[in-house]
């Protein structure tokens, strides 16, 4: 790599880009992907380099079922691969969908598999695209297809340490003695998309059912923890979940399968894991009340990287009694103060009326840390609120919930709240439930990235006109839209660095007032190749290069704001 960089710096700064960009509006929010007459559907998002976020989704086309396409949104919200998004795949598509993910690499690619009828029958594919929207698996992506099935659903991503790729899916469409009409295949594929398994590592059994996989990687290692789901008896059966680790050939690491829970769970959940950082995992799982079966109850679990339940066979009760039905929450781990939180969903025995409440579980032994009843954040109303998602800021944990606006249920607003450590209400007093979106609208398919950049992103699938998709960010003290929240002294902040990857990018600033900022480019080994004293006005700026002399790799730009540092990762194609 160069260890010299020539950057033309233009004299003449504009002003920033027109572009959409958060909303600091609820009652307007980020339109993703709006078009009128043609719906955009199921949203998935997964974190982007330098505090962006990527979003696919669904779309509708006339003549045809649906498209796949695909968008990358920087920090503040500013489309990156067009307003229409990148069209992934245009291959025909069943009349109904299935579940699909979008995962991010160690180096901030996308990672999209999906189903389409390209063959006939559903079969899975996936997808690789890079932040400047290069299809680098091809145009067609990588078909995923068993020797042993004729079908494909529901493909699920790993990213291994060494930033390999791990797709499950569940496989069917045929019956012989080694499978049953069931089963969920694996594959692992290199950072160039070629195939590491010969065949496909099957998850089998000729009279068992298996499916909906989903995976743990183990740092440090090739391995990865594979949960899924066995199905037993007629009809809908009974689901149970299990797990097994694999290592870097594709062989069982564990003795044998490790039964998740002695809690069998709905015939239509998806449990969602939350990595420990240690290689095993933390998951909720809805089941029957152990006192009442006509009422549904949450449990927790944890499984270790050795395949071991430190929380026993069951795993742990949120909340006990027969007073209310638990149906759905979230799970967080705060790996800063080794806490594992939750907010579980109650509702009356009729499920007429919902609130949501928070429990607080010691990772080593599983014990609820706030009482048998937790602490109630919004009690159980005919307004039915239902907590969607729950993510720590470092200061707090912020819950994304929603509010029935119509008798059907149909219609939400969509809001969010904030709790400290001790579960007590921590945005400001006179606001402390703040709305994300007023719009009196069929609302679903919720997600909610991690906290980052003194952000939350929320996207979620809104009918205001017909489907489409829409987004708003909420800050760590409550205020909505573009970054405005006061900087840390210490912490860099990030520099918000657009097009990226880009060969001639644009630095967007906004400051204070007039000043000559030092602005420096680094390589990864720490080494300066470039520095400039640049003058630039107060407010928001927007300030080209260009860099036709810098080989393709990774730098790191970063400057001083009045004391303040901020620094971005800029990735030169």
């Amino acid at each position: 790599m160069k260890r010299t960089l020539l950057l033309l710096l233009a004299t003449a700064l504009t002003s920033a880009s027109a572009q959409a960009q958060w909303n600091a509006n609820p009652a307007q929010n980020l339109a993703v992907r709006d078009v009128a007459g043609t719906g955009e559907v199921t949203p998935r998002i997964s974190p982007a380099l330098n505090g962006g976020t990527w979003v696919s989704w669904f779309e509708t086309v006339p003549g045809t079922n649906y498209q796949m396409r695909l968008q990358l949104l920087d920090v503040n919200g500013r489309p990156q691969l067009g307003t229409a998004g990148l069209l992934v795949s245009n291959q025909p598509q069943g009349t109904a969908l299935f579940g699909y993910d979008l995962k991010t690499d160690n180096l901030g690619n996308a990672i999209l598999a999906f189903q389409d009828t390209r063959t006939g029958a559903n079969q899975c594919v996936v997808y690789k695209v890079s932040p400047t929207g290069q299809q680098l698996w091809g145009a067609n992506g990588i078909a995923l297809l068993d020797a042993a099935a004729t079908s494909g659903l529901g493909p699920v991503i790993g990213v291994t340490t060494g930033n390999n790729v791990i797709i499950g899916w569940i496989a069917g469409g045929t019956a012989n003695t080694v499978h049953s009409t069931k089963f969920v295949p694996l594959q692992k594929l290199s950072a160039a998309g070629v195939a590491l398994w010969t065949t496909a590592v099957d998850i089998q059994d000729p009279v068992k059912r298996y499916s909906r996989p989903s995976f743990v990687a183990v740092p440090g290692s090739e391995d990865v923890v594979v949960q899924y789901v066995e199905e037993t008896g007629s009809g809908l059966g009974v689901s149970t979940v299990y797990a097994q680790r694999y290592n870097a050939s594709g062989a069982p690491v564990w003795a044998a399968p490790v039964r998740v829970s002695d809690k069998t769970i709905g015939f239509a959940e998806i449990p969602v894991l939350v990595p420990d950082g240690n290689g095993g995992f933390y998951v909720l799982l809805a089941s029957g009340n152990p006192a009442s079966a006509a009422l549904g109850d949450m449990y927790a679990q944890r499984v270790l990287a050795d395949g071991s339940l430190p929380w026993g066979t069951s795993g742990t009760e949120l909340l006990t009694g027969t007073g209310t039905a638990r149906i759905g929450g979230a799970l967080q781990y705060v790996a800063a103060r080794n806490e594992v939180w939750t907010v579980v969903n109650e509702l009356s025995s009729t499920q007429s009326t919902s609130g949501f409440t928070m429990q607080r579980l010691n990772p080593a032994t599983g014990v609820a840390m706030l009482g048998t009843s937790g602490i109630p954040v919004l009690g159980v109303s005919a307004n039915y609120y239902s907590a969607q998602t729950l993510r720590d800021t470092g200061t707090g944990l912020i819950i994304t919930y929603t509010e029935n606006l119509n008798a059907s249920g149909s219609n939400r607003a969509l809001w969010a709240t904030k709790v400290n450590y001790l579960a007590q209400p921590a945005f400001p007093v006179a606001t402390p439930n703040i709305l994300l979106s007023s719009v009196n609208s069929a609302k679903q398919k919720y997600a909610t990235l991690p906290f980052s950049n003194n952000q939350l992103v929320n996207v979620w699938q809104d009918s205001r006109t017909d489907d489409g998709i829409y987004a708003q960010t909420i800050s760590d003290n409550g205020t909505l839209g573009v970054l405005t929240a006061a900087r840390s002294a210490v912490a860099a902040q990030p520099l918000e660095i657009s097009p990226n990857p880009g060969a001639a990018p644009e630095l967007h600033l906004t400051l204070p007032k007039a000043q000559t900022l030092s602005v420096q480019v680094r390589d990864l080994a720490g080494r300066r190749v470039w520095q400039s004293e640049i003058a630039v006005p107060a407010g928001v700026s927007t300030l080209p290069f260009a860099a036709s002399a810098l080989a393709s790799g990774v730098y790191l730009v970063e400057t001083v704001v009045d004391g303040q540092p901020w620094r971005g990762r800029w990735v030169k194609p």
